[in-house]
């Protein structure tokens, strides 16, 4: 071994490791809430103050550009994934599937009932696929194509996308961070999901309520804007259920539970196909085009065209630079330790229920901000807490509930995290969406209210019964991997 790598490192003190995560907090808000900035920048600086700071506790340059090398490989696949999606796209505008999803939406919703509608059409779609990103990606396009056509605010729109996305998404049995977040707390999977539905059912039941409170309260659909709008689309695009094949494809592979870029590409070519026969005189050239640099809609009618100049390659890219940054970022405080150095001091002070569970929520809250990466939210506080709860004779199944109500569910309100630059990404949309993003928010606050009133909070009730859980769990892994 390189000498270089047996240099000493001393471990991040308490205090230190709280200054710089506040700095880092203060950096990040101040740049991208006051000068409103993109935070790619901001992230960058904080990436470059904590090199420093690495350098100064005894790690070499070599080893933390390892770290931020480790950090951006993790994210690789969510990087391809966004290109294809961005490619995707462009396809679907041009072959048709946007516009005849958004021609049947304008048709069937109603404004006065859309949000909720959208919760749950996009909910069902996560329930069914396992992910989050192929409701956002399929359902919640088309979507945001329907809310700008009946004049709803695409902020509001967009996050009751991804309040029914995320909600799919932490119940669905075929979800990677539901099954995640059981293996982590040694938790068979669907007592885990049967004890996240105290928490998830009432966050989702009050989030249709604000949504369609807000619906009541927003008179702002134009009849005559919808009807144009129907009218163009009919006028200018294939409106055909076979420009639907494509987005069926994908929903079906992925409820098979086939890998997300293998669905992408079936998904891709199956909407490639389809153009040729719905668009008259396509040629390689003009699909490849699309394909790069995205769909340029010209009609006329400026709700359509703002709707449909999206897709391409080169529309993710903003989002693939910042993912790269954030994972960057992330590396660099793993390998230090700042969050396992937070973690392990607070862990003293965890003699109640109620604080065991308000730790679990904010390690994965922080997780979340100041790395921007959901596994990580889970894994890192559901290990380093696990003996806190067998200490209190809390239930495992508190803990993988928990780490699913602050981790899963807050990710997607992350702007600089994996998810956030996906969904800005994916449905043209800014920050804003995070204001109406209501279950992120309902979630965890209610996992904290629960924890200490002690509501819906499983006991161990007999000696044995963690390990005998553990047991069950390990036979059930066994089994699924025969």
């Amino acid at each position: 071994m390189r000498e270089e790598f047996l240099m000493v490192t001393r471990k991040p003190s308490f205090f230190m490791s709280s200054a710089l995560i506040a700095a880092i907090v203060v950096i990040l808000a101040v740049s991208i809430l006051h000068y409103q900035v993109a935070p790619q920048i901001p992230i960058l600086t904080a990436s470059i103050l904590l090199s420093f700071y690495g350098l100064k506790l005894g790690f070499t340059w070599k080893q933390l550009e390892s770290a931020i090398v480790k950090g951006i490989l993790y994210g690789l696949p969510s990087i391809l994934i966004l290109c294809l999606i961005g490619i995707l796209i462009g396809i679907w505008v041009l072959n048709g599937t946007v516009p005849t999803l958004s021609y049947y939406g304008l048709h069937i919703l109603s404004p006065s009932y859309f949000l909720v509608s959208a919760v749950l059409i996009c909910g069902v779609v996560s329930v069914l696929t396992g992910s989050s990103w192929s409701a956002i990606g399929t359902m919640g396009v088309a979507l945001m194509g329907v809310a700008y056509g009946m004049g709803i605010s695409p902020a509001m729109a967009a996050g009751a996308i991804v309040c029914g996305s995320v909600f799919g998404d932490k119940i669905s049995p075929l979800s990677d961070t539901t099954n995640l977040a059981s293996a982590t707390a040694k938790v068979p999977i669907f007592d885990h999901i049967r004890h996240m539905l105290w928490t998830t059912i009432p966050s989702l039941v009050l989030t249709l309520i604000l949504f369609a409170f807000f619906a009541i309260s927003d008179r702002a659909a134009d009849t005559a804007g919808i009807e144009t709008m129907i009218r163009t689309l009919n006028e200018r695009f294939a409106i055909t259920p076979l420009t639907l094949l494509s987005p069926l494809a994908i929903i079906v592979l992925a409820f098979k539970r086939v890998d997300a870029i293998p669905t992408l590409v079936v998904g891709l070519l199956v909407a490639i196909v389809t153009s040729f026969f719905t668009v008259p005189g396509i040629s390689a050239g003009r699909l490849m085009s699309v394909a790069h640099f995205g769909y340029k809609s010209e009609t006329g009618v400026e709700a359509i065209d703002k709707l449909l100049s999206l897709g391409g390659l080169s529309s993710m890219m903003f989002a693939v630079s910042l993912i790269i940054l954030a994972l960057a970022f992330g590396g660099l405080v793993k390998e230090i330790g700042l969050v396992h150095t937070i973690i392990d001091r607070i862990k003293r002070y965890l003699n109640k229920k109620g604080n065991v569970i308000s730790a679990t929520v904010l390690s994965s809250v922080g997780v979340n901000v100041i790395i921007g990466e959901c596994y990580l939210s889970i894994i890192l506080p559901g290990q380093m807490l696990e003996s806190s709860y067998k200490r209190l004779k809390l239930h495992p199944k508190n803990l993988s509930r928990t780490l699913e109500d602050a981790g899963t569910i807050v990710h997607p309100i992350v702007p600089w995290g994996v998810s956030g630059a996906f969904i800005m990404a994916t449905l043209n949309i800014g920050m804003e969406y995070v204001l109406y993003s209501f279950m992120c928010f309902i979630t965890p606050l209610l996992a904290i209210v629960f924890g200490y009133t002690g509501f819906a909070i499983a006991p161990i009730g007999e000696e044995g019964e963690s390990e005998a859980y553990e047991e069950k769990f390990e036979i059930g892994m066994n089994n699924s991997s025969m």
